[in-house]
């Protein structure tokens, strides 16, 4: 295929690629805002809190509400380390290629593993809010077969998109970002006239679970944790692009940034406002689908079918985005022969720059998946996964910082680095911990593990000894 000087990106970009020794497959068409658009879509917040509402409300009761500000400030530690290294290590496959070239090979396939696992469980979560919505539409049971069907259906066009090429993924992603904002930040409006009007009382903001077995104290409080540890995740995602990403050293690093304050943010208003407006909170918690009951009851059945509709889109941009994530992660690790059936895996489809095989097993994974656990083992594994990964990558800076080269881009912590790699550890262990300690947590806990140690059969059954034998790895040390 033949590529013009636009597809090769910036002389920045080229040289990146050259001094990693890696070929140009893949067009560079995304610019900061596209960027920006991958990781905001993929953080989702519309998504998160759609999911997890229910959850938090039974659990921590409204009060969990307020974990939101805290995760979000865990997560841009951990977000200012991934700016740094997604400027000095410009190249798809984020984590993986990080923590290879930090820490060695060894530990690069194991948090790509990681990240393939998690990508993959994570799509049908995120789609399975599409199906709360349209069951609570079209008065659907939560525990019938539908919202299975609904979610591998969205699966498949998602996929079909991706198959069609880079540039339409982008621009429903790009439209995303712009139904993302407009509905919550119409929300946010709408519900903050609203409590003007009504005058709501605030202690519902401080209540705890009403139910009678949720406890009270702090640990169900801190169990609400896992909304915003579950949402705000994925501002990597533009890392992960960064070989389709114009000037990449320079743009990722400030998408991802921006991601995670905008996000923390706007999604802080969102939960403080909708939660004010519940009325009868034994009701909500009963609801099967307790957001769009809220929402429904303040804005009526056809401004709430409105807003639904765009968080539809929001949402459908957000598994699009992580299949695309995904998909580029097994590509990466397919070029340096470290993935199963690499040679198939690696083919980049000569008409739309896209890795079509890669696509296709998010596909029939994701499918697999769907019919294969409950939404709330999902979600959890979603939770505790992207956390691991985070632990290993930021660990490899603080050990290795020293390795990364300068030569790149021009985002830097500088004296700041350490002690901002230090504080994230100690945010990511307390995640871990509060995820996998309680008791009802604990089968999920037990399928993370069971999935990341799966890691290590075809790591010590055929992969390192091709490493050692030069027949596979990456191409170069940073």
């Amino acid at each position: 295929m033949t590529k013009n000087s636009s597809d090769l990106g910036s002389a920045d970009d080229q040289q990146a690629m050259s001094s990693f020794r890696y070929a140009q497959e893949l067009r560079r068409t995304i610019r900061f805002f596209g960027s920006f658009a991958v990781a905001f879509s993929f953080i989702s917040i519309t998504t998160g809190i759609f999911d997890n509402y229910k959850s938090l409300l039974e659990n921590s009761g409204p009060a969990g509400i307020w974990t939101w500000p805290l995760v979000t400030c865990g997560q841009l530690l951990v977000a200012l380390v991934f700016a740094e290294l997604a400027s000095k290590i410009p190249l798809t496959g984020y984590s993986y290629q990080w923590v290879t070239r930090l820490a060695g090979p060894a530990w690069g396939w194991l948090v790509g593993w990681i990240a393939v696992c998690f990508l993959v469980i994570v799509v049908p979560s995120v789609d399975h809010v599409i199906a709360n919505i349209l069951g609570h539409v079209f008065q659907i049971p939560a525990d019938s077969h539908w919202p299975r069907i609904i979610v591998c259906t969205v699966i498949l066009l998602q996929a079909v998109v991706h198959v069609l090429g880079v540039r339409l993924a982008n621009a429903i992603n790009s439209a995303a970002v712009f139904t993302e904002v407009v509905g919550m930040v119409g929300l946010v409006l709408v519900f903050g006239v609203l409590a003007l009007r009504d005058q709501p009382d605030p202690e519902i903001l401080f209540r705890p679970s009403p139910l009678p077995d949720a406890g009270s104290g702090l640990l169900p409080w801190l169990m609400g944790c896992l909304m915003g540890a579950y949402t705000l995740v994925g501002f990597e995602s533009a890392a992960n692009l960064s070989e389709e990403t114009v000037d990449a050293a320079a743009t990722v690093p400030r998408a991802v940034i921006w991601s995670v304050v905008v996000s923390g943010v706007v999604g802080t208003l969102f939960l403080v406002l909708v939660t004010l407006g519940i009325s009868d909170l034994q009701a909500v918690v009963n609801s099967d689908y307790p957001l769009p009951l809220i929402i429904e009851s303040k804005l009526g059945e056809v401004m709430s079918l409105a807003f639904f509709g765009l968080v539809i889109v929001s949402v459908f941009a957000c598994g699009l985005i992580i299949m695309a994530s995904g998909s580029r992660l097994v590509y990466a690790m397919s070029r340096d022969g470290l993935f199963p059936a690499s040679n198939l895996f690696r083919r980049i489809s000569p008409v739309s720059s896209v890795p079509v095989p890669a696509v296709l097993m998010f596909l029939v994974l994701g499918i697999l998946v769907t019919f294969s656990g409950s939404i709330t083992e999902l979600v959890l594994a979603s939770t505790v996964l992207p956390a691991t990964i985070y632990l290993i990558t930021v660990v490899a800076y603080l050990s290795r910082r020293s390795r990364i080269t300068s030569q790149f881009g021009t985002f830097t912590l500088g004296r700041w680095g350490p002690a901002v790699a230090i504080t994230a550890v100690c945010w990511l262990v307390t995640v871990i911990t509060i995820l996998t300690i309680p008791e009802s947590f604990r089968t999920t806990s037990l399928l993370s593990l069971g999935l990341c140690a799966t890691g290590l059969v075809p790591w010590f059954g055929w992969l390192r000894g091709r490493v050692a034998r030069g027949e596979a790895g990456p191409r170069s040390r940073s």
